[in-house]
């Protein structure tokens, strides 16, 4: 896995920009026209930054015609999710995807649509940190953009191993790569200095629901499998069977029938964010 980081050496270790708009957002003092002049040194996330700002996910509607009024809409929380997803994206796009299977646009929206979904999960079970795993969802695929990128041949050949034997993707990436994206993707954000909760997130969320979890790794395993079912989405071919384990549900205290009670909801909610989906 260490080889396979290695071949993205000409990727900074962190956007000064993002460095930046970390540094002002974990700072109380700072304020929105302090992060207005950073945002506005890179007229593309300016530009973004607006754009999602006055999408109906956040409510502007068109209203909002300046950076810092945007950045103040959008909470500085948010402002640092975008920053983040977006130099994640752009910087692993320069590398060329002429030769990825993986459609990069479809995996984008299935990452919002995790990310939407994990922030509706945390808030329906008063999690204190909502936008972690908000922030965790955009990112939980960051693997599969690394090695579609970085090994394309091999991940060839994990999806053929995978449809062929019947193994699941995680299986076959481990036998095929000796790893599977879910260790690139948090090797990767270790990299990127992300905060070590996130890093956690990443790794484990795919992880076994019988073991002792965290209630925020339970909720980004939901919000995973609620994806595939309601905005189903084809990012390596034939997706496998990502089906809701009641378990998650149990151990975050809600009902059996708390996804069908939720749908109609937690469907509007990613409808609203078809303006992030497009960011991409």
């Amino acid at each position: 896995m260490l080889d396979l980081l290695s071949s993205f050496q000409d990727i900074p270790t962190i956007p000064e920009v993002l460095a930046r708009i970390w540094q002002l957002v974990d700072d109380p003092r700072s304020s929105a026209s302090d992060l207005e002049k950073v945002v506005s040194m890179e007229p593309p996330l300016a530009a973004k930054v607006l754009r999602l700002a006055n999408s109906p996910y956040y409510g502007g509607r068109g209203r909002i015609k300046d950076v810092q009024t945007a950045i103040t809409a959008l909470g500085f929380h948010t402002l640092r999710n975008l920053a983040i997803c977006l130099s994640v994206a752009s910087s692993l796009q320069r590398r060329g995807s002429s030769k990825s299977i993986v459609d990069h646009r479809a995996l984008w929206q299935h990452s919002v649509a995790v990310a939407v979904l994990a922030r509706e999960v945390a808030r329906a079970v008063s999690l204190d940190e909502p936008d972690e795993v908000f922030t965790a969802g955009l990112l939980h695929d960051l693997g599969k953009f690394v090695i579609s990128l970085g090994r394309p041949e091999a991940y060839s050949e994990v999806l053929r191993r995978r449809d062929a034997v019947g193994m699941t993707l995680l299986g076959a990436e481990s036998s095929v790569l000796g790893f599977d994206h879910a260790a690139v993707g948090a090797g990767f954000a270790e990299r990127w200095h992300f905060p070590e909760r996130l890093q956690e997130l990443i790794l484990h969320h795919h992880e076994d629901p019988n073991r002792s979890l965290s209630r925020e790794k339970h909720v980004l395993r939901l919000a995973d499998a609620l994806s595939y079912e309601l905005r189903p989405v084809s990012v390596l071919g034939v997706e496998e069977d990502h089906a809701i384990d009641p378990l998650d549900l149990d151990r975050l205290g809600l009902g059996v029938d708390w996804c069908e009670s939720a749908r109609d909801n937690l469907i509007d909610r990613i409808q609203e964010a078809q303006e992030f989906m497009n960011l991409l």
